[in-house]
Formats: structure tokens, C-alpha cells, sequence
């Protein structure tokens, strides 16, 4: 199992008025780093699925917990894992540290869609067989 692993400063707009992350903020952080690994480590950009795959994720499930608090300068180490695989959904598991400390921990669903059009369609072979490297086997 492989983890993928990316860093994120905070910036002013994902905090409030007293310099501290909101909690809706960390969801866009998530975002993010989902979209990175997609690019960086599946090798397929939102770019190229919206354009030539005539695709789109869709991140239609999201629990989150913020043990503390991540403040403006911060540098956030985002780790992600596959939980789980499914015909057209995943479930991944992020979490972000600094200095670490957790301060932030995610479990989110994913589901695969035709573009513009929200149904499940099956995850293509190649795209299916480099998510699988970041399964890390835990139970969803």
C-alpha cells in the first residue's frame, strides 16, 4: 500500500477573522489534495477527465474531525489512502498534520460519473489499477 502525501500551507482565505482554518475550509483543503493526487499519482488530471474522458468525480460523502486547531502560516502534511474500491465509488481516508500533531482527519466517498450527467459509470482499467496501490486494506 502506497500513501500519498502532499503539503499545504495555510493561506488568509481558508481562515476566519482570528487566523484559525474553518472547519468548511478544510473540505476545499481536501478537495484540493484529492485533485492532486489524481494528477500527480493516478495520472489522469480533473483536466484531462472533464476533456477527453468526458468524466467527473463527484465527492458525494464527507465526515470529518478536527482535534486541533490549524492557524494562518501553518504547514499542513496531507496523507491519503484508499479505504476502500468499489465498481464506481472510493472511499478514501485524509489526514492533515503539522509539526505532528493531527489536525484534521477525513473520510470521504468518491463516486466516478459520466460528465454533466450524475451516474455511476465503472472506473476504466487503468485508472482502476493505479487507485488500487493506495488500498490500504482497513475496513470502511
Amino acid at each position: 500500500m502506497t500513501t500519498y502525501k502532499t503539503h499545504l500551507q495555510v493561506l488568509s482565505q481558508h481562515c476566519d477573522a482570528t487566523g484559525i482554518v474553518h472547519f468548511s475550509r478544510y473540505a476545499e483543503m481536501a478537495e484540493t489534495v484529492v485533485e492532486l493526487w489524481f494528477d500527480e499519482a493516478i495520472d489522469l488530471s480533473y483536466a484531462q477527465m472533464h476533456g477527453r474522458e468526458n468524466a467527473a468525480v463527484l465527492m458525494v460523502k464527507a465526515e470529518m474531525e478536527f482535534p486541533a486547531a490549524s492557524r494562518l502560516g501553518d504547514h499542513l502534511v496531507w496523507r491519503l489512502s484508499v479505504r476502500r474500491l468499489g465498481q464506481s465509488s472510493l472511499d478514501l481516508s485524509l489526514v492533515a498534520s503539522s509539526d505532528g500533531e493531527k489536525r484534521g482527519e477525513m473520510l470521504v466517498t468518491l463516486v466516478f460519473s459520466q460528465s454533466g450527467v450524475i451516474r455511476p459509470r465503472p472506473w476504466p482499467d487503468a485508472m482502476r489499477a493505479r487507485v488500487e496501490d493506495y488500498v490500504d486494506g482497513a475496513p470502511a
